[in-house]
């Protein structure tokens, strides 16, 4: 399901007037202020709707079955009532596997486990009602169905087991889509309404008078700014834009989806500004995003371009159902799909590549930023084709966009989270099977925002308009970074701790001071939720935890109690300054930004302080793979195959670090393994996430690299509130 119909539960307009009725989408729909449109547009009970059908026909025929088995009564062709709730219950939440046995159950009506050729047959008609409903092409569509139904029949006995059933409705057959229940497909082109405040006068495009009030005072739709008084918004057209085509016979030209009024700016033709406090005035393309005067749309031609960042959009010219494209190429014997994954997590829907674009697939999370993850994904979803943005909470994770996009050359992702939005993602692309893995880029959404730091996205997301957000995305340039196995061996007394949170290192992993300070701001945000509600508060909760952790420094003298093993060489933490945390760092950001490595000094800064290195050689010792004078100018990358191990000496090493008091951590090594041996319990944090671990052993390796997208330099403004950035 994809971010378009995660939204689909809000208040919207339910009636099917956004069908054309002979096929094809008008993707030249012209969304005009006129109330004579509205007339059509009333909700009304259709006798002909095979969604209406389906359910009561279908009910009737399971009723029936049902009552040979004694489960429930039929009389006077009645249904009870909780039979009808569990149906659209299961429509709306269940699962596609709940969902497909049910509809097995529905169709086998002598209630024998199998599909016969007759019950088929039902099945072949009501697909063909689905179509019509949807606005399909269904020219010739009947054998292909029936094609599509000879392929589940997998060992070729003529009737379809329960098993054959699931089989291919979860690999190469939209069934769900075929059957009229996905709602991803049968909502679109429906108005998808917010509440919202206007400050600007604006009128209702339905009845054409200003939206009074003090609060909320109207409705505007999300996709295309449709906007209306509420008592006026059950007259509304369902004239929203269509994100696919319904026939591969539709040109694929794209033309402009205008809506008319309430859109300020200067016309894009004569320059002149359009005076849109007057009343319902000016047109405005949802698409390309050009302004109007009503009178200069015919010096306009009809055809849109997508506007300034076409290369980022898919137009729904380049969307259409997998089963029209089987109809159009028009197989012979027994097809068989190309894209067999993307059916039931895509919708039933197939993207086609567009010569000179690189699509953009975004996953947001709206939990992360307050309410910043919400806003931005109502931005997302007017910029792009909405079938291009996923919610990863409703959506209940990326796997439904990764699938869909998966066969999709030149895409870039867009995450927009924090660093455990990112991991989460990159853990579910490494179960993706791509042709080519896409780069993923970040638009930090979090507290610590590490990976967004140091791949130059920033520390936070300040509201910038997502013009300039494209912009940086189409100038930023693709590196590999690695990440890291990490692998835990409990002692032998199998003393029990907290759950490990995850296996991969993205950004970094500590044990001691730092990951004490963040278990505690853990645990109090478990606790009092409402008062983690800002990026400021978080980080001045943050500034509290590590003044407490200064004055009992609960991980005192960490270094005699933990053996560090990097390449196979022992390190000697006995030598130098007692050391109350170990940080293992995969990028050059940790604790909001802090670069505990150091800068990567210039060449002939370099020589320098290799021959003063040379002369103070006491100052750090180590015993492990690289000598102090190699770690002394040692140069972190994301891509190197390496890993960084730095010593914290208290909790306040990283904040002097972070002002400029201290140049770096402790450097102790530079490698491509390494092996920790705890002999007590220490908080530990794998990329923010702490836990509380007992004595163990920890092996840390190599997994593998990913591409990622690194933003173009900024220009850098000094301030003295950068510690707070």
């Amino acid at each position: 399901m994809s971010a378009y119909t995660s939204h689909s539960t809000s208040v919207h307009h339910a009636d099917k007037g956004g069908v054309i009725s002979d096929g094809t989408p008008d993707l030249s729909n012209h969304s005009r202020s006129s109330s004579k449109k509205s007339g059509n547009s009333t909700h009304l009970i259709d006798a002909n709707d095979p969604w209406i059908r389906q359910s009561s026909s279908s009910l009737a025929i399971s009723a029936k079955a049902a009552a040979r088995r004694n489960s429930i009564e039929i009389k006077n062709g009645s249904i009870l009532l909780k039979d009808v709730v569990c149906y659209f219950s299961l429509l709306e939440a269940n699962t596609p596997d709940d969902k497909l046995e049910f509809m097995f159950r529905l169709y086998d009506s002598d209630g024998n486990g199998i599909l016969d050729s007759s019950e088929i047959e039902c099945i072949v008609n009501q697909m063909m009602s689905v179509a019509e409903y949807l606005g399909w092409d269904v020219t010739e569509l009947k054998p292909i169905l029936k094609n599509m139904m000879v392929e589940i029949d997998y060992d070729a006995d003529g009737t379809v087991s329960l098993d054959e059933w699931k089989r291919g409705g979860m690999t190469t057959i939209p069934l769900l889509v075929l059957l009229g229940l996905d709602t991803n497909i049968k909502d679109d082109g429906v108005h998808v309404w917010r509440l919202k405040h206007f400050n600007k006068p604006s009128y209702c495009n339905l009845c054409l008078n200003m939206l009074m009030g003090l609060g909320k005072q109207g409705l505007s739709c999300k996709l295309c700014k449709y906007t209306v008084h509420e008592r006026c918004v059950q007259r509304a057209p369902s004239s929203c834009i269509t994100t696919y085509v319904k026939s591969t016979k539709t040109s694929q030209v794209l033309h402009h989806h205008w809506v008319e009024g309430n859109n300020p700016g200067k016309c894009h033709k004569c320059h002149k500004s359009i005076k849109s406090y007057n009343g319902v005035t000016g047109l405005h393309c949802r698409w390309c995003k050009i302004n109007l005067h009503n009178k200069c749309t015919s010096q306009v031609p009809p055809e849109c371009d997508l506007g300034e960042f076409k290369e980022h959009i898919v137009p729904p010219t380049a969307i259409c159902p997998v089963v029209l494209e089987r109809q159009r190429i028009g197989q012979s014997g027994r097809p068989s799909l190309n894209r067999a994954d993307s059916i039931v997590d895509g919708s039933g829907l197939q993207i086609y590549p567009v010569a000179g674009t690189q699509p953009l697939l975004v996953f947001v999370n709206p939990k992360s930023g307050g309410k910043q993850g919400d806003r931005l994904m109502r931005k997302m979803q007017y910029f792009l084709n909405p079938r291009q943005v996923y919610n990863l909470i409703k959506d209940r994770g990326p796997m439904t966009g990764l699938q869909f996009f998966k066969d999709l050359p030149d895409t870039r992702v867009l995450v927009c989270g924090g660093d455990g939005t990112v991991g989460w993602l990159l853990d579910a692309m490494d179960k993706v099977n791509f042709e080519k893995r896409p780069p993923v880029c970040v638009l930090p959404l979090g507290t610590g925002n590490d990976m967004a730091r140091c791949l130059r996205w920033g520390g936070g997301y300040q509201g910038e308009s997502l013009g300039k957000v494209f912009d940086r995305i189409s100038r930023s340039e693709e590196v590999m970074m690695d990440r890291w196995n990490i692998e835990f061996s409990a002692a032998a007394d199998d003393e029990k701790g907290d759950p490990i949170p995850c296996n991969i290192i993205n950004n970094y992993f500590s044990i001691g001071v730092d990951a004490s300070i963040a278990h505690m701001f853990h645990t109090m945000r478990e606790k009092h939720p409402e008062k983690f509600n800002s990026r400021m508060k978080n980080k001045l909760w943050y500034f509290e935890f590590g003044t407490s952790e200064t004055f009992f420094k609960t991980c005192k003298n960490l270094h005699e109690a933990i053996d560090v093993m990097c390449d196979g060489c022992s390190l000697d933490l006995a030598h130098g300054p007692s050391l109350e945390g170990i940080a293992i760092l995969n990028i050059p950001s940790i604790h909001a930004g802090t670069d505990l490595w150091g800068e990567n000094a210039t060449q002939k800064k370099r020589k320098k302080q290799q021959k003063q290195a040379r002369k103070d050689r006491d100052r750090e010792v180590s015993s492990s793979s690289m000598s102090s004078v190699d770690l002394h100018c040692a140069v972190q990358d994301i891509g190197d195959g390496l890993i960084e191990v730095i010593g914290l000496e208290n909790s306040m090493h990283a904040a002097q670090v972070k002002v400029g008091i201290r140049s770096s951590g402790r450097r102790l090594a530079q490698c491509q393994t390494v092996v920790i041996r705890t002999h007590s319990r220490f908080p530990m944090q794998i990329d923010g996430e702490p836990w509380i671990q007992p004595p163990c052993t920890i092996s840390i390796s190599h997994k593998n690299q990913v591409p990622m997208c690194m933003a173009p330099p900024s220009p850098k403004r000094k301030s003295l509130f950068n510690i707070f950035s």
